[in-house]
């Protein structure tokens, strides 16, 4: 049974931001094909939840590397997977805060 989707503000913040950029730098169609994949991913996740292994930094965090500009990090809770953050992956992971 696929577990239920849900998001922290600061995730559908930060996939807002994500789509925008895009919408910006490459168009609509491009954003939209990431928000399908996105979508697409999340299913997945959903259906295998221990796809990805959990971080060694932090308990019960776990990194979906989404593209190779951008990694979606996220939790499984008793009733649903909880999407954490959609990182840039350029970016210091020392200052990920969670």
């Amino acid at each position: 049974m696929a577990l239920a989707i849900r998001y922290s503000l600061r995730a559908r913040h930060e996939e807002i931001e994500l789509l925008e950029y895009v919408v910006r730098k490459f168009g609509q169609q491009k954003a939209k094909e990431i928000y399908v994949n996105i979508e697409k991913t999340l299913g997945l996740l959903s259906e295998s939840p221990e796809m990805y292994r959990e971080s060694d930094i932090r308990k019960g965090l776990r990194k979906c590397a989404f593209s190779k500009q951008t990694s979606i990090y996220y939790r499984i809770k008793e009733d649903h997977l909880e999407v954490v953050s959609f990182r840039p992956n350029r970016k210091d992971p020392k200052k990920f805060k969670v």
